[in-house]
């Protein structure tokens, strides 16, 4: 596993050194989260997916919150620079409010570039108030067992969001901690892709 840091927005790249993947992922964390939180689960997505994990400006500065400047100017940011990695199927996936952010790029990257990603994955954060699908692409909206009624049909939302396939992963209750739901995530996104893949998506 290999890691670069590149881009205007502080893109980690963490990929295989020596097998070439035949898809990408850019993940967008919640605020002060760590990208290096992914590295589970980049190794587990390698080699088959190589991620493009994103960390905000000031996200080390303990003073005070990142300086993201809003949703929108990051997304700008954002998509300027995955302009440089869609020469492969490229997916999105964001947590929290990282999935507002992976919503505005998804946008900007089908209206603005005509790239259309292979899934937008969406972890706990519910749909954005707006009116009439955005989207082209198929949506994974992510919720976790036992999550009150009201959260899981916040999340089912997203459905609303784009005109492509929808589904709602309601993830069982994990053994071994952290690394459990690392595993449940990295198959969901390989059988997404590589089931995309073979539909023609």
């Amino acid at each position: 596993m290999t890691l670069d840091t590149r881009g205007d927005v502080d893109l980690i790249n963490i990929r295989h050194p020596m097998s070439p993947s035949t898809f990408r992922m850019a993940f967008f964390p919640h605020l002060l989260d760590s990208s290096v939180r992914l590295l589970d689960l980049a190794e587990l997505l390698l080699p088959t997916v190589e991620v493009l994990a994103f960390q905000y400006p000031g996200a080390y500065d303990f003073d005070g919150p990142p300086r993201i400047g809003g949703t929108a100017k990051l997304a700008d940011r954002a998509f300027g620079t995955l302009m440089a990695w869609t020469d492969r199927p490229l997916a999105l996936f964001g947590h929290r409010v990282g999935a507002d952010v992976a919503y505005e790029v998804a946008k900007r990257l089908e209206q603005e570039a005509g790239v259309v990603p292979a899934t937008l994955f969406i972890s706990g954060r519910g749909g954005p108030a707006r009116t009439g699908p955005e989207l082209r692409c198929p949506v994974v909206a992510l919720t976790r067992e036992h999550s009150p009624r009201a959260l899981v049909e916040d999340v089912r939302s997203w459905e609303s969001c784009t005109t492509g396939p929808f589904s709602l992963e309601v993830l069982p209750r994990a053994h071994g901690g952290p690394d459990g739901y690392s595993r449940q995530v990295a198959n969901l996104v390989h059988d997404q892709l590589i089931s995309g893949e073979n539909k023609g998506l």
